[in-house]
């Protein structure tokens, strides 16, 4: 049996933003509504993060290597000695150096969703040194500064694992069918680790702050934009 996907409030807000119909009604809710709410409420930093994901969305993506693709890029890699399975103390054998190959991967994917990001119009208000997310990323004495939250920013706009496109099960060899068994590299979770280590994941919290706050204040004013659609049209008395 299959269930619908309900989407979630961030999941609206940021489809709304890049909605072809963004015209008012004053009978039903629309996602220039959503839009309204966004742009009343407090946290402009965690609107951003929202406006940078949308821009994520609406652009080319970096090519990812398939499974096929990174085993090609391991035989053309000097090989590994791995122990030899089922005899202790074994002659070590030569293996493909597949995890070195998939950090190749992921390196070439964290380049080229720096170039992307790059070209994001919310890009520099996020990164400015005075106004953006910088300044608290520096005042923490995390270094690089820039470079680590532009790639936690990359995370926030691209979470999905590389290995499994975010479907949290591995796929089966030579094929795009999934299999029933959790993909190793996310541990079944969907998710690309967080760049960075710690220094990451403070920078993430810290993101997550502001949209929360974001969020909550968009929650709060969408329950005031009905009326002031019928405000905007006549329909009621402008409040003195």
């Amino acid at each position: 049996m299959t269930t619908s996907h309900i989407p979630t409030f961030d999941e609206r807000l940021t489809s709304a933003a890049s909605s072809s119909d963004l015209s008012v009604n004053l009978e039903r809710r629309g996602d220039v509504d959503l839009l309204i709410a966004a742009g009343k409420a407090p946290a402009p930093l965690g609107r951003l993060v929202y406006q940078l994901m949308t821009e994520w969305d609406g652009t080319a993506k970096p090519q990812r290597m398939t499974p096929d693709d990174i085993r090609r890029l391991a035989e053309s890699m000097p090989r590994v000695l791995m122990g030899k399975k089922g005899r202790k103390g074994g002659r070590p054998v030569e293996s493909l150096d597949i995890p070195g190959a998939r950090a190749l991967a992921e390196q070439h994917l964290a380049v080229e969703r720096r170039r992307i990001l790059g070209r994001l119009k919310s890009l520099p208000a996020l990164m400015d040194p005075h106004a953006g997310l910088l300044p608290w990323v520096v005042a923490k004495g995390i270094a690089p500064p820039a470079e680590k939250l532009l790639d936690v920013l990359a995370w926030w706009a691209d979470r999905n694992c590389t290995a499994c496109q975010g479907t949290m099960w591995q796929l089966v060899p030579g094929t795009n069918y999934q299999s029933k068994t959790p993909c190793k590299a996310c541990h079944g979770t969907g998710r690309r680790l967080i760049p960075h280590g710690e220094d990451g994941r403070e920078i993430s919290a810290h993101i997550e702050q502001q949209v929360d706050h974001a969020r909550r204040g968009a929650r709060v004013a969408l329950k005031g934009v009905h009326r002031m659609k019928l405000q905007a049209a006549g329909k009621v008395p402008v409040s003195q």
